[in-house]
């Protein structure tokens, strides 16, 4: 059954997150329908303010004005938790978003993603979609997240063509490692002759897992993983703490703005941090 909040037009927002290197904004959709046992987002709980989507839009606003000044938004990116939860919520915060800022990019477990669903999200203005697709073994994602993959492997190969596709997958070792990403890459060659799909190795962080389920992955075997990945797909990547930046050589850090338009800067070293400490918290609240 869906929340109160979902049944009248609220999510649950704990903060949105501005860039220091570009106009640029996260905001963040908690709670999620996946339990993922290398989660290490503490959002997958409904956590943060219940805003509905005009208070959420007045945050965006408000903050990156005082924040940049004139100098307009170019990308939002909508994260979670899982964003795609509330269909109305999501659709209409796109729409709205789009009406100020250049681009609009979703991160999505895409689960719930269908075509109908993305077609509804393009027209409204979304420009690209990030899916993070957990594991390629259908039995071993049900073990990950507690859901078959066929219907988001079945939504990956519709949004194709329709809208800029980046995947994202963890590299966890003795579980998604080599050959589950392999399989993945040959996946994703067998739709995207072009070299479109952006394919992103990201790394297994144990001190941030919601389960210890395996240790942090040697350098050496992302390289490696990333070498099978190269055979069959054009556009990977090794994961950095943040694809939308990753370009860029310089020491990052991010304005984290709170429901009640507290600004606050954090590092990376920062996030981890305190993303352990929430974690601990909602452990202890959520009982997981």
């Amino acid at each position: 059954m869906p929340s109160t909040e979902m049944v009248y037009g609220y999510r649950h927002v704990p903060f949105i997150t501005l860039s220091e290197l570009k106009p640029r904004v996260w905001i963040t959709l908690s709670d999620c329908n996946f339990k993922c046992r290398g989660c290490f987002s503490f959002a997958r709980e409904p956590i943060g303010e219940p805003m509905s989507v005009e208070q959420l839009i007045n945050l965006v606003k408000k903050s990156s004005m005082g924040y940049y000044g004139d100098t307009p938004l170019e990308e939002a990116v909508i994260t979670g938790g899982e964003p795609t939860l509330n269909r109305h919520y999501l659709v209409d915060l796109v729409s709205q978003l789009k009406e100020f800022i250049g681009g609009v990019v979703l991160d999505t477990n895409g689960y719930l993603l269908d075509d109908a669903y993305l077609t509804e999200l393009i027209d409204a203005g979304l420009t690209e979609v990030m899916f993070d697709l957990k594991v390629w073994d259908e039995k071993l994602h049900e073990w990950y997240t507690g859901y078959s993959n066929k219907r988001i492997l079945a939504n990956i190969r519709n949004a194709y063509g329709k809208i800029k596709l980046v995947v994202n997958t963890v590299y966890i070792p003795g579980i998604v490692d080599e050959s589950e990403i392999e399989s993945i890459a040959k996946f994703l060659s067998e739709i995207d002759k072009k070299g479109a799909i952006d394919y992103r190795i990201n790394r297994y962080n144990m001190n941030l897992s919601h389960e210890k389920i395996s240790r942090n992955p040697y350098p050496e075997e992302i390289e490696h993983a990333y070498s099978i990945v190269a055979k069959y797909m054009k556009n990977s990547v090794i994961g950095k703490s943040c694809v939308r930046e990753r370009k860029i050589e310089v020491k990052r850090g991010w304005i984290t703005v709170f429901p009640d338009g507290t600004l606050k800067r954090r590092t990376l070293a920062d996030y981890r941090e305190e993303n352990k400490r929430k974690k601990m918290k909602s452990a202890y609240l959520f009982g997981w």
